[in-house]
């Protein structure tokens, strides 16, 4: 088993009900264990199963996580809307709300607020309709010979079911080296260019927040190179606009 500590009791419980019942479907997913009392939380912690499988990050991936990210999202789409999302104040929490206009874009820090005004510039209104994501699955996909790729660390959010895979994307160019070519992975039709720039103001808006809390030398080491990195994602997406 993996044991884990609840921040938020009430999104945990909610993630176990789900996760325990989840079809998998070219996918597999951590399967909540009960206490002896039947509970899935106990004295702050929940345990997990044990899924087989290692991180991958090479860029003959990401294709296979997009394509789980589409497979995730299709068994979550029944799902309503987590009253939880409400409460949130974390940063990720804060860069997804401004990223989608529920939040003015306020960023603290100058050379980030110059890119997240240019990322804005690529914002288009999106109609298409939210369901249950899992936000953050860059990170948190295993491989293993012979079995479909796992997710671990759901994390739910309520966005355009391709919101999650435009942030892999991002992330992937933000962080992990992979080629400007990866944009054209992202499926549908619809402006990838503004769904890219939303995932990058999520990530962008969430470095800014977390940024306060550092030292002052830590902070600038920090925010140089969360600079750099926006900066070549903002290149990609500059060079791929309609």
């Amino acid at each position: 088993m993996v044991l884990k500590p609840v921040e938020d009791a009430v999104e945990a419980a909610w993630l176990a009900d789900v996760l325990s019942g989840l079809h998998e479907d070219g996918f597999r997913v951590e399967r909540p264990v009960r206490s002896a009392a039947g509970t899935w939380l106990v004295g702050g912690w929940s345990a997990w199963g044990h899924l087989s499988g290692v991180h991958d990050t090479s860029a003959r991936r990401w294709p296979e996580v997009l394509r789980m990210g589409e497979r995730l999202g299709a068994a979550l789409r029944h799902l309503p809307r987590p009253g939880f999302l409400d409460a949130r104040t974390h940063a990720w929490s804060i860069g997804d709300r401004v990223a989608w206009g529920e939040e003015p874009a306020e960023v603290h820090h100058a050379p980030l607020r110059a890119l997240a005004d240019r990322l804005l510039g690529h914002v288009r209104p999106d109609d298409a309709p939210n369901q249950v994501v899992d936000g953050d699955l860059t990170g948190n996909v295993l491989f293993a010979p012979g079995l479909a790729p796992a997710v671990i660390d759901v994390t739910p959010y309520w966005r355009p079911a391709r919101f999650c895979l435009a942030v892999v994307v991002v992330d992937a160019l933000l962080w992990h080296g992979a080629p400007a070519r990866l944009v054209e992975e992202l499926p549908g039709d619809e402006d990838r260019t503004s769904l890219l720039a939303r995932a990058a103001l999520f990530r962008l808006v969430a470095s800014d927040r977390l940024a306060l809390g550092q030292e002052r030398a830590d902070r600038t080491a920090y925010l140089r190179a969360a600079t750099a990195d926006h900066e070549r994602v903002l290149g990609v997406l500059d060079a791929t606009a309609p």
